[in-house]
């Protein structure tokens, strides 16, 4: 009975979740004490990094970065990504800022949520569809999305001249925390919820982890691909109408390299590109520990080169943890079977 190869299979399973499980809290933990590291050794060689302002700015750019991160996760963790999340990100935030001269605050940010909604169908359909690597559609989506931005703007700048309030959604607080925090906290608790106890979620991991096996099992591999685009671009929606507020005045150039954080926070936070699992509470400590760096940089007067310098090492050191994931798992499966 223990050795036939039911029990040996569900045995392996059982074996590949508890790895898998282990690892994404040890990662999370990783990434945390790292940050915690960064933010003592930051308030210690940069004078005025540990005050209020600058710990409340520093939490306002790691949510933008996380709501996109957090997003990017289920995308990645179905075993694709999206490129184009900057591209999406500055048009949206385009979309926001010129609305907000003919409607009121809410109008304007639910016509960037649905721009950013549709750009994300469009990927996901491509992508299921027409049977197109999600590298491919969205590297050619980032471009067609700027080069859109760029022509709707005339390259010019768009200054959110009415509604003064709309700043509040960057300047406001909530129990001393900044608004953009609270929206990605919501954020955070909504993903986790589809991510962890939805069939969505579920389904999403499962065409990560074995293609051909969710294909036998039913899933309907073409509806969530689009679905989960589709989450990818209203997060990066979210982010756009959020950069809009902080900045009060959009341009098309806005938004470059984008991507490349997003990734780099949802596989610091460990989630593997070889797709499988997600990690959301890794990708926020991951965003967090991005913008300390990128804050004591500023501090210290350091040009922004070594920040694109920081943020290539981060890519980088994260690639090698997935790798590295990746065989621990292997490894383990194989000293089980």
């Amino acid at each position: 009975m223990s050795n036939s190869p039911e029990w040996l299979n569900f045995r392996t399973l059982f074996s590949l979740s508890n790895a898998t499980r282990f690892i994404q809290v040890a990662e999370s933990l990783g990434v945390f004490a790292l940050l915690m590291i960064v933010v003592i050794g930051a308030s210690i060689i940069a004078p005025g990094f540990f005050t209020y302002t600058n710990l409340s700015n520093t939490l306002i750019t790691a949510s933008i970065t996380a709501v996109t991160g957090l997003g990017m996760t289920f995308a990645i963790a179905m075993g694709g990504f999206d490129l184009s999340v900057g591209s999406v990100q500055v048009l949206t935030a385009i979309v926001a800022a010129s609305l907000l001269s003919a409607v009121d605050p809410p109008l304007s940010i639910l016509g960037s949520l649905l721009s950013g909604l549709a750009l994300g169908l469009v990927n996901g359909v491509l992508i299921s569809k027409l049977r197109l690597p999600a590298f491919v559609v969205t590297f050619g989506m980032m471009s067609i999305v700027r080069g859109v931005a760029l022509l709707v703007t005339q390259g010019q700048s768009v200054m959110i001249t009415r509604h003064s309030e709309f700043g509040l959604l960057n300047n406001g607080k909530i129990l001393g925390l900044p608004v953009p925090f609270i929206i990605m906290m919501i954020v955070f608790v909504v993903l986790s919820v589809l991510l962890k106890h939805t069939p969505f979620g579920r389904h999403a991991c499962a065409i990560g982890g074995n293609r051909a096996a969710a294909t036998v099992s039913g899933i309907n591999i073409d509806r969530t691909t689009i679905a989960v685009f589709g989450l990818v671009g209203v997060t990066a929606a979210i982010s756009g109408v959020m950069l809009s507020s902080q900045l009060m005045i959009v341009d098309a150039t806005l938004g470059t390299g984008f991507e490349l954080q997003a990734i780099t926070v949802s596989v610091l936070g460990g989630t593997s590109l070889s797709g499988g699992h997600g990690n959301l509470v890794g990708t926020v400590f991951a965003a967090l520990l991005l913008a300390t760096i990128a804050s004591a940089l500023n501090i210290l007067k350091v040009i922004s080169f070594y920040q694109y310098l920081a943020l290539g090492l981060l890519l980088i050191f994260a690639l090698a943890i997935d790798t590295a994931r990746r065989a621990f798992i292997a490894k383990s499966l194989l000293s089980r079977a």
